[in-house]
């Protein structure tokens, strides 16, 4: 088919046209998005052909917060709402890139792109081809592109429209050289290639938005990609709440969110001192999960691990080194940026132990869904809560409202979803209370307590998509439709 045929059969809802999007989502409303998209890209790039059109979609999760980047399972699903691509290779090395919602953005292909300044979107796609360049070397990836992306997902959620982005731009430089890679090998590409835009990540982004499957949710576990699908309980549907307090990693949440990472690593390199590990292998903290059980590490850290927060000074004197290698170590972030000492100190017993804690309520859930007990796994969704916002301290006054009403109109279980420090929540709901559950969340919060937090009313008064989202899992990334002259 052509650019324009399509077109013209997404207005109309030709079945040729619209069918197979309903193999991939399950609201097919999409078709208003994908229009959106292509009448841009023709716009911006009128002329090109060649055109493909691939989405990469955003996740929830579901259980399993701040564990991956330890080498800790997660359980998220993917989501129908998406970043969706429009591309067109070019004879040159330049890569054009527009958005509807943000300024143009044009660089060369070499092996190290230069970056926009922090918190500019175009990083997001710098990162991805840096990615594929980095995985299989600059002498394969010779053409350049143009492309208009249009993001489905809302930003600064918690619902991972910057992996998503990065993902969408990893697979379309795969398909302008020409080139493949599994899924799972595409998963960890892109998780390092993200490391460019400075959030110390892990993996779990990428490897959902690329191995989602339709109905279903995914254990996923790390170090090799490891992933186990398995249904949500019946008669039970996923919904999102958008508290609409933006947690974005371009600002003062990416300096909370990679401290976080920073505490679970001197967590790690302190017990190894104390245990006295081998420090050549182990990397992360999941490493001596592995190793030592999780009751024996819990014991472990109350005896090694203060209660009150760390400075710098005492820490680099736990690990006997000096100061100097102290801030050489753990003293800054992947793009270089300084991590400065937390007001509190370096909690590392509160951050460690919900770490620990989580994994076993991950584990605990992919049990509770295999015997389809919704209430069981919603009490897990409540224990995670908790200790994300007393071990982890990511939560948000708007995000504890949000909690407290969910599960007062009769959530099974309610919890902060995502990095955290606004965002979203996550609420599993039996579908006979699901009609009076968004009623009851959309009256209490989004049109009275919302108002205690002026920026978030302001941003939910002017947005047109609705921050309440009943979900089912979605497929993940795939190549919508590949348009020829």
């Amino acid at each position: 088919m052509k650019l324009q045929e399509v077109l013209n059969g997404l207005k109309n809802r030709y079945p040729q046209v619209t069918g197979p999007l309903g193999e991939i989502y399950n609201n097919t409303e999409v078709t208003d998005h994908l229009t959106r998209l292509l009448v841009t890209f023709a716009e911006r790039f009128p002329g090109e052909s060649d055109v493909g059109v691939l989405r990469a979609p955003g996740r929830v999760n579901l259980i399993g917060e701040h564990t991956d980047y330890n080498g800790l399972p997660v359980m998220p699903m993917a989501i129908d709402y998406d970043i969706l691509v429009a591309f067109s290779p070019r004879e040159d090395n330049l890569v054009k890139i527009v958005n509807p919602e943000f300024p143009d953005r044009e660089f060369e292909l070499a092996g190290k792109i230069e970056r926009y300044s922090s918190g500019d979107w175009g990083n997001y796609v710098v990162a991805g081809v840096q990615g594929i360049i980095d995985s299989v070397g600059r002498k394969k990836v010779t053409r350049g592109f143009n492309a208009c992306f249009y993001g489905v997902l809302p930003t600064s959620a918690g619902l991972s429209s910057s992996s998503s982005l990065v993902v969408a731009t990893g697979m379309t430089a795969l398909r302008v050289a020409g080139l493949e890679m599994e899924p799972v090998e595409l998963a960890g590409a892109m998780a390092r290639a993200e490391q460019y835009t400075g959030i110390d990540c892990g993996e779990m982004d990428q490897a959902v938005s690329l191995l989602g499957e339709k109905d279903m949710a995914l254990k996923i576990d790390f170090f090799p990609l490891r992933v186990q699908t398995t249904p949500l309980p019946p008669d039970y549907t996923v919904v999102v709440a958008n508290s609409m307090v933006e947690a974005a990693k371009t600002l003062n949440a990416k300096i909370a969110y990679n401290t976080r990472h920073t505490v679970c690593k001197l967590a790690t390199a302190l017990l190894c001192r104390r245990l006295e590990l081998d420090s050549t292998k182990i990397r992360r903290l999941g490493d001596i999960f592995y190793e030592l059980g999780p009751e024996r590490l819990l014991t472990e850290m109350k005896k090694h691990f203060k209660w009150h927060g760390y400075s710098r000074l005492e820490l680099a004197a736990e690990l006997g080194i000096t100061l100097e290698q102290f801030e050489q170590r753990f003293g800054g972030s992947v793009d270089g940026e300084t991590i400065p000492e937390p007001d509190c100190g370096y909690k590392l017993l509160a951050r460690a132990r919900h770490v620990v804690t989580e994994t076993g309520r991950v584990e605990q859930a992919l049990e509770a869904l295999h015997n389809g007990d919704g209430q069981w796994f919603g009490r897990l969704m409540n224990e995670s809560y908790y200790s994300c916002r007393d071990n982890y301290e990511i939560s948000h006054p708007a995000i504890d409202d949000l909690v407290a009403i969910a599960l007062e109109a009769g959530a099974a279980g309610s919890r902060l979803t995502g990095a955290g420090f606004g965002g979203c929540t996550v609420s599993l709901v039996a579908d006979h209370k699901l009609e009076s559950f968004m009623a009851e969340v959309r009256q209490r919060y989004f049109e009275d307590a919302i108002h205690a937090y002026p920026e978030a009313h302001l941003r939910y008064r002017e947005k047109s998509a609705s921050p309440l989202l009943a979900l089912k899992p979605s497929c993940g990334a795939r190549m919508l439709y590949e348009l020829g002259s």
